[in-house]
């Protein structure tokens, strides 16, 4: 047994690679941990060891296995390392999901990826490895508009390593209020269920981001971001809100109405659902702006069907009414989405 830096040291020629490589991201202040360089998209350690398993593939003609966090798979983020690897080796095989309960006391999601040479004229992509054929209602919609890029957005309070001294009690009135995740349910948001130290100075090791407060009053619609579908309310009595809840801005022509209703519906629920894997894990789903920026919509804008958006903002808050006209919008049957 050799004991070595596996990402510094020479490996054997001629050789299959089978790994479980440390599963460690970095981000933020930890980047700069990373001794290796990368090159665009989400760092991290076992992203560096699947490069170098693909760069030892594609030169001796060989093959590799390897284990990996299942997010490797499709996340947005990770599209970059998915174009790096594709420079050098090819899939032989469709990615195996082996899913939350593979490893004990391991909740986060696993997947074996199995390389081989890179066939003849195959280009590099950052396209997502699928382990499962694409799901219909996917295809169904995927003709359908999206709302224009920025829409959605992570501008809320990050409080870092700074959640106690920043995330103060209800009973501190002369503190502005503070939303969390906890606060948002589809078509409501409640009052503040904390307040914000708002006064908290920046110090050395302390890390966190107040955004302006007018900034965060111009989103005129508010999203959870722990759950496993879009659960949407429109931002009224607006005041500081937590990153556990996104933001959509306004789009031209477009009632906010007409955004958050379309993303409570049951085709909304179920087409994330099928198209992103991160949203049917059981422990800890998440609802991300790369998610929502590719979320289908009826129409993108108005003037496309003001019928269909003046029906849909009067509807606001029936959820059965806006089921059904989104339903027929696309095609689909709430029976078959569920919600």
């Amino acid at each position: 047994v050799r004991v070595a830096d596996a990402l510094e040291v020479p490996w054997p020629g001629g050789t299959w690679i089978v790994c479980n490589p440390p599963w460690c991201s970095f981000s933020g202040r930890r980047a700069s941990s990373v001794r290796h360089a990368t090159s665009g998209g989400w760092p991290s350690l076992h992203g560096l060891f699947l490069e170098r398993v693909a760069l030892h593939v594609g030169r001796e003609g060989t093959g590799g296995v390897v284990l990996l966090p299942a997010s490797v798979l499709e996340l947005p983020s990770y599209g970059p390392l998915r174009a790096r690897v594709t420079e050098h080796a090819a899939l032989s095989a469709a990615p195996v999901e082996l899913g939350e309960d593979a490893f004990p006391g391991i909740v986060e999601p696993a997947a074996l990826l199995t390389l081989g040479p890179r066939r003849r004229g195959q280009r590099a992509s950052d396209a997502p490895w699928r382990a499962r054929p694409p799901d219909p209602l996917v295809e169904a919609l995927a003709s359908f508009p999206r709302l224009p890029a920025g829409t959605f957005a992570d501008p809320g309070v990050h409080t870092g390593n700074c959640a106690r001294a920043l995330v103060r009690p209800c009973d501190q009135a002369h503190l502005p209020g503070l939303r969390q995740g906890r606060d948002l349910v589809a078509w409501r948001l409640g009052p503040p269920s904390a307040r914000l130290d708002v006064h908290l100075e920046k110090a050395d090791g302390r890390r966190f981001r107040i955004p302006p407060l007018e900034a965060l009053q111009a989103f005129p619609v508010l999203l959870r971001q722990t759950a496993d579908r879009p659960i949407a309310a429109l931002h009224t009595a607006p005041t500081y809100f937590r990153n556990s809840l996104l933001a959509a801005r306004d789009v031209n022509g477009l009632d906010p109405r007409v955004v958050a209703g379309v993303l409570n519906s049951g085709v909304l629920a179920a087409w994330h659902r099928a198209a992103h894997r991160d949203a049917r894990q059981r422990a800890f789903p998440q609802v991300k702006v790369g998610h929502l920026a590719v979320a289908p919509f009826p129409i993108a804008h108005r003037r496309e069907d003001p019928t269909l958006h003046d029906a849909l903002a009067a509807a606001y808050g029936d959820g059965p009414a806006v089921e059904r006209l989104v339903g027929a919008a696309f095609g689909v049957t709430t029976s078959r989405t569920g919600s």
